[in-house]
């Protein structure tokens, strides 16, 4: 008589951001020979995610990379990693599929005895979660309405590793001091059988040439076809790129040196379909009282991802330190994003741009590290909510007296999250059978708010039956209106 189906749904679960402090004492680094230190760059990346029952267990690696100078003004470059472990504590379950996002939110390098760098690092978690929804889609010799429900269903999600590579014109190398690497997705589009991925790495080499600190930077573009069963066109597709190594290589000949960048980008893809399925929305029988269960679920899902590029200008101040004569290098630029939300128009983005801008100046080389707060409007039209990822596309700073001018073309990646509600009947329970009516005549006079559907039950009758005797009934029904229902009694 009822007919069930498990219908499939996935949702978003998102766990509250975690934090910890990472330290790390390199061996072999005298602080002595530390005289000043031109910049810290920080980043983090999680290297396993396993979700237990109320938790997220992160494994996770820091990576430092310092430059300085020693006593004779030489400077060197060194890079160094730290492993940590974070437990983050959300509504996972063992079952989910687990993914974590590691930020750098501040970074820092202490000398005394010894060399301590120490960074605060800011971890998200988050899992699509499947579930399978058993509703009721039919009810025989039952008088039912029925509605379509939309539910997001997970069809494909994968990770996958691309390369990149680009070779960097230079004079005569003496030493190679720092690399600053990232990347982000710039599209992602679901096609027959695939996700295509666009997206682009920034690699900035900062280096020793001919004795002279100096930096090139580069703009690597890459497209990934990245197979996908059962994706189809109009699918809801998202992706997420992180750098997973990269490596730098001199070449060349003396004197006319090319470095050569090479990248590994890990690319994390997802595509979600909206399937509508019809579902019984409520019922009754003629013979019997029934007793429905119901179910309210709500369901995030990733609704796609939109790129676009916008310009952040600012100044950073010398504190004192006199003037600056020239831009050596900016070795270090990240955007860290304080905010994301959805508006009338869009999306707004707020965050600060941190650059490091190594110069020469009155007292020789200095440096400094700018902080610029940036506000972005994107427009497009998103889901519930959004999340966003800010990409430093160009920087360039300009020396002025006490101050450095920073101009800067940063991209934002804005993902957006849909939200699908649904109710529906979960089990029915089949009461005792109705007592027999046995008025010849029953009235009833509609309320506010009534539909045909309150008075079929109200009357225990079918409306084909209410509108046969009522032929001057309009619908839809008014408040005050007569109905009248006449029934053939047993003798």
């Amino acid at each position: 008589m009822f007919k069930y189906e498990k219908l499939n749904a996935s949702s978003i679960v998102n766990a509250p951001p975690a934090e910890r402090v990472v330290e790390f004492s390199p061996s072999g680094l005298d602080a002595g020979d530390v005289a000043r230190v031109l910049t810290l760059a920080v980043d983090g990346r999680a290297v396993s995610v396993e979700a237990g029952e109320g938790y997220a267990a992160v494994s996770g690696r820091a990576n430092f990379r310092l430059v300085y100078q020693d006593r004779d003004g030489e400077a060197h470059g060194v890079d160094y990693n730290a492993d940590f472990d974070l437990r983050v504590e959300g509504g996972f379950a063992p079952e989910d599929s687990v993914t974590a996002e590691v930020c750098i939110i501040e970074a820092d390098v202490r000398t005394g005895e010894g060399v301590v760098l120490s960074a605060l690092v800011g971890v998200k978690a988050q899992a699509v979660r499947r579930t399978e929804e058993e509703c009721l889609t039919d009810a025989e010799k039952c008088y039912k309405t029925v509605e379509d429900v939309t539910l997001p269903v997970l069809v494909a999600a994968k990770t996958v590793s691309t390369s990149v590579e680009e070779d960097m014109d230079a004079g005569d190398i003496d030493s190679v001091l720092l690399s600053d690497v990232q990347t982000v997705v710039t599209s992602a589009v679901a096609g027959e059988g695939k996700i295509t991925v666009e997206g682009r790495v920034r690699a900035a080499v900062t280096f020793v040439e001919n004795g002279e600190m100096t930096e090139r930077e580069s703009v690597i573009p890459f497209v990934e076809e990245v197979a996908a069963d059962g994706v189809q066109d109009g699918d809801l597709a998202t992706a997420s790129a992180s750098v997973r190594n990269s490596r730098i290589v001199l070449q060349g000949v003396p004197g006319a040196n090319v470095i050569r960048f090479e990248g590994d980008v890990a690319l994390r893809v997802q595509a979600v379909r909206l399937e509508k399925r019809e579902i019984v929305a409520d019922m009754f029988m003629l013979t019997n009282e029934v007793e429905l269960s119901r179910e309210a679920r709500k369901f995030l899902y990733p609704a796609g991802v939109k790129y676009s590029s916008e310009s952040v200008s600012g100044t950073a101040s010398l504190e004192g330190r006199g003037g600056a004569e020239r831009i050596i290098a900016l070795p270090y630029a990240r955007c860290h994003v304080a905010k994301a939300e959805v508006t009338d128009t869009g999306a707004l983005v707020e965050g600060v741009l941190v650059a490091d801008v190594i110069y020469r100046g009155e007292d020789g080389i200095g440096s400094v590290r700018a902080e610029v707060p940036y506000s972005l409007d994107v427009e497009g039209k998103f889901g519930a909510d959004v999340s966003a990822v800010c990409f430093v596309e160009k920087i360039k700073a300009k020396a002025g007296r006490g101050e450095l001018h920073i101009e800067a073309e940063v991209g934002v990646l804005v993902s957006s999250v849909g939200c699908c509600e649904a109710e529906y009947v979960s089990s029915v329970t089949v009461g005792e059978e109705k007592e027999r009516n046995d008025s010849a005549l029953s009235l009833y006079i509609v309320a506010e708010g009534d539909e045909m559907w309150d008075v079929c039950k109200a009357l225990t009758a079918t409306p084909d039956d209410i509108m046969a005797q009522n032929p001057s009934l309009t619908l839809p029904l008014s408040p005050g209106d007569r109905v009248v229902y006449f029934r053939t009694l047993a003798g």
